[in-house]
């Protein structure tokens, strides 16, 4: 047995992949209330769990929505990820690989409609 099994490493990369599927099947929804440090971090964490964002700016004012939008396009950035305006002031945060399959925009159609 080798310092570096193939083996294990394919069957850890099946079980990445798995979880990764799990985790942005759970979208996560927030109505911001404000622009708080620890709650944009929170919202970043999430997002680097996997976990899509659907987010409403609707309370907001022009500055704060901007801080959120600049901070977390940092975080899409990182995990090459992509934003997609749902609604004029709903935004969804999420990686790239959410919006392989398409199922995504049909979810987003419905939740539009």
């Amino acid at each position: 047995m080798g310092l570096f099994s193939v083996g294990k490493k394919k069957k850890q990369k099946e079980v990445d992949l798995e979880e990764k599927k799990m985790m942005s099947d759970q979208i996560i929804f927030e109505k911001l209330e404000n622009d708080d440090d620890a709650y944009l971090t929170g919202l970043a964490d999430q997002m680097l769990e996997g976990h899509p964002l659907i987010l409403n700016f609707e309370p907001l004012d022009i500055d704060q929505a901007n801080k959120v939008i600049a901070f977390l396009s940092g975080v899409i950035y990182v995990i090459k990820g992509e934003i997609v305006n749902v609604q004029e002031k709903v935004f969804m945060f999420a990686t790239s690989d959410v919006y392989d399959d398409g199922s995504i925009e049909d979810f987003l159609k419905e939740i539009v409609e």
